[in-house]
C-alpha cells in the first residue's frame, strides 16, 4: 500500500528528476572566446543558406497563395472563386506562382518566392472574411496583415409571362434551375497602397551605418544619403555600393549585400579617430527612452557614433502618460574605435527569430560555418573548421534578476555537439557542453584558458513534445547563478554582478553541429515583466 503514494511523493520532493548524475567526464575544455568579425566585406557573397540573399537587385516580387484555414464543407468552386477575387488586386503588384497540389519543400526556392500570402477563411451568415498574412517564405517574419470581406449574394430571379420552368427527378419533380448561381460582392478590402507596401517590404532590407567620425558623409550607390550614424536606411535587396567621405581623407568604398527583412550593419573606422567609439543600445520590445550621462538621447533601438572614450551611466526609461518609470540602469565603458552594444530583453520569447536578430552576434565570419535564424538556430559546416568555438553570442546583458531557458532537441536529433556559455566581462565563464547523450558542466575563472569538467549528467527520459531544457536564473542577493537541467537544479555557482555578461550558443571545431538543435530560447528580466504588466493595467 505504501507504493501507491510514490508518484505523489516523487512530485513533492523532486525525487523523479529529469537527469541523473553520472561519472564525471575526465576531460578538459578550452574557454569559449568571442571573436567579432570585421564589419563589411569588399566583395560580399551570398552565404548559400538562404536563396533570398541575392547579388542582383530584384524589383518585382514573386508570390504565392497558401490556404491555412477553410471551414468544413465549403465548396471547392466557391473557394476558387474567392481565391480569384483575392488574387485580382495582388496580380498588379507582383508575379503569381501557383503552388503545386502536393506540398513540395523546394517550391519556394525553385520559384524564387519573395512573399507567401497565407489565407484564413471565416464565415458568418452570408459574409465571408479572408485574413491574409504576408509572410517571408524563409524567415519567420510577417510583413503585415489584410482582411477582405465579401457578401454572398444571389442573382435576382425575374419571371415574365412567357417564361417556363424545366423540371426533372424520378420520385418528384424538381426545378432544373432550382439553385441560382451565387457570386461574392466585395464589402471591404485594404487599399492598394497598403498592399503595395507589403509587397515592397518583401524586397527591401535596411542598412545601419556607423563611423568613428560622426560627420562622415555616406553615399549609397553614388547618391549622398546623409551623415553617420545612419539608422535603418531602406534599400532594395541585393548588392549595393557604400562610400564614406570626410575632409582630409581619401574616400573609402565598400560593397554590401542587403537581404529583404534584415538589417545590415556597417562600421567605418578612420585611423585618425583614436579616441572615439560607438554605442548601440537595444531593448526587446523596443520603445524605451535612453538617458546617457543624464541626457535623454532617444528611444531604443538607439545608436550614436563619435562618442569620446570613458565611462557613462545609462538608464532605460518607460514614459507613459507624462510619467517616467526607470526599468534599469548600468554603467557603460566606451572604448576607442569599438562598438559597445547593450540589450535589455524585458521579455524575449523564442529569441532566435528574425525580430530579435540584432540581439545576436556571430563569433566568426568564416565561410566554413554559418548560423542563421529561420525561426530556429541553424548550424551548418562546409569544411573543417579551425580550432575554436563557433556560433552566436548575445549583446551585453545588464546584471539583474534574469531568467533564461534554452530548449534542445532530442538525443536522436543531435548531430555533433553544442556548447551553451555564460561569460562576464572579466572573462569568468560557465560552459554547458552537450554531446549525443550527456551534459557536462565546466567553470572557468578569469585566468583559466582551460578547465576540467565539474560534473556530468544524463537525461532519464525525454519528452517528445517538450525536448530537453537548460534553465538559468540569477540571484543578486546571494551573488549566485542557478543552473537546472529539466526540473533538477544541478549547480549553484558564484557570479560577479558588477559587470555585463553574454549568453552564447556555440559548437566546437572538433565536433561541429549541423541542423537545428535549439527548439526555442526565452530570456527575460522577471521584475521588469511584472512592472510592465502593472503599467498596462
Amino acid at each position: 500500500m505504501r507504493y501507491v503514494y510514490l508518484p505523489v511523493l516523487c512530485f513533492l520532493v523532486g525525487y523523479c528528476s529529469s537527469v541523473t548524475k553520472i561519472e564525471t567526464l575526465n576531460r578538459s575544455f578550452t574557454k569559449p572566446k568571442f571573436i567579432t568579425p570585421e564589419p563589411g566585406e569588399s566583395e560580399p557573397l551570398p552565404s548559400g543558406r538562404d536563396y533570398k540573399e541575392r547579388l542582383v537587385n530584384k524589383s518585382t516580387p514573386y508570390f504565392s497563395l497558401l490556404w491555412k484555414q477553410v471551414p468544413e464543407e465549403f465548396s471547392k468552386s466557391d473557394l476558387l472563386l474567392l481565391e480569384e477575387k483575392v488574387l485580382f488586386p495582388h496580380n498588379k503588384l507582383g508575379i503569381y506562382k501557383k503552388a503545386p497540389k502536393d506540398p513540395d519543400p523546394k517550391f519556394s526556392e525553385v520559384s524564387d518566392l519573395d512573399l507567401v500570402l497565407e489565407l484564413s477563411l471565416t464565415r458568418s451568415a452570408e459574409r465571408h472574411s479572408i485574413e491574409v498574412q504576408y509572410k517571408d517564405p524563409v524567415l519567420s517574419q510577417n510583413y503585415g496583415k489584410a482582411i477582405f470581406v465579401y457578401q454572398e449574394e444571389k442573382e435576382p430571379v425575374t419571371k415574365s409571362l412567357k417564361s417556363f420552368d424545366v423540371f426533372h427527378g424520378k420520385r418528384q419533380l424538381q426545378p432544373l434551375t432550382g439553385s441560382v448561381p451565387v457570386y461574392f460582392a466585395e464589402v471591404s478590402s485594404p487599399s492598394e497602397d497598403e498592399l503595395r507596401n507589403y509587397f515592397t517590404s518583401s524586397l527591401r532590407g535596411n542598412a545601419s551605418v556607423f563611423s568613428t567620425s560622426p560627420g562622415t558623409t555616406i553615399y549609397l550607390d553614388g547618391v549622398e544619403v546623409g551623415k553617420a550614424p545612419l539608422l535603418s536606411y531602406s534599400l532594395i535587396n541585393g548588392k549595393h555600393t557604400l562610400s564614406f567621405a570626410k575632409p582630409g581623407k581619401d574616400p573609402v568604398k565598400r560593397n554590401i549585400l542587403i537581404r529583404a527583412g534584415k538589417t545590415t550593419r556597417v562600421f567605418q573606422e578612420w585611423n585618425d579617430d583614436i579616441s572615439q567609439g560607438t554605442i548601440v543600445i537595444s531593448s526587446f520590445p523596443a520603445g524605451l527612452d535612453i538617458v546617457v550621462d543624464g541626457q535623454k538621447k532617444g528611444k531604443t533601438q538607439y545608436a550614436e557614433s563619435g562618442v569620446p572614450y570613458g565611462s557613462y551611466p545609462i538608464q532605460f526609461i518607460r514614459t507613459q502618460n507624462d510619467s517616467h518609470f526607470e526599468y534599469a540602469k548600468a554603467g557603460i565603458k566606451i572604448r576607442p574605435k569599438q562598438i559597445t552594444s547593450i540589450a535589455l530583453p524585458i521579455s524575449l520569447e523564442d529569441g532566435v527569430g528574425w525580430e530579435s536578430e540584432e540581439f545576436w552576434n556571430l563569433t566568426s565570419a568564416s565561410p566554413n560555418f554559418s548560423a542563421t535564424f529561420p525561426g530556429k538556430l541553424t548550424f551548418a559546416k562546409n569544411k573543417d573548421l579551425p580550432t575554436g568555438w563557433y556560433g552566436v553570442y548575445s549583446e551585453d546583458l545588464i546584471p539583474d534578476y534574469l531568467e533564461a531557458e534554452l530548449v534542445l532537441d532530442l538525443v536522436k536529433d543531435i548531430n555533433g555537439a553544442v556548447g551553451l556559455s555564460f561569460t562576464d566581462h572579466n572573462q569568468n565563464a560557465i560552459l554547458v557542453y552537450v554531446d549525443k547523450t550527456d551534459f557536462h558542466i565546466i567553470k572557468f575563472s578569469a585566468e583559466e584558458k582551460e578547465a576540467p569538467v565539474r560534473s556530468s549528467y544524463r537525461w532519464n527520459k525525454e519528452d517528445e513534445l517538450k525536448g530537453r531544457s537548460i534553465k538559468l536564473s540569477t540571484d543578486i542577493e546571494k551573488k549566485m547563478i542557478r543552473l537546472s537541467l529539466g526540473n533538477k537544479t544541478v549547480e549553484e555557482l558564484p557570479w560577479n554582478f558588477e559587470t555585463f555578461w553574454n549568453l552564447g550558443v556555440l559548437t566546437p571545431h572538433n565536433a561541429p553541429l549541423t541542423g537545428t538543435p535549439l527548439r526555442g530560447l526565452k530570456i527575460r528580466y522577471p521584475d521588469m515583466v511584472k512592472f510592465e504588466e502593472r503599467l498596462q493595467k
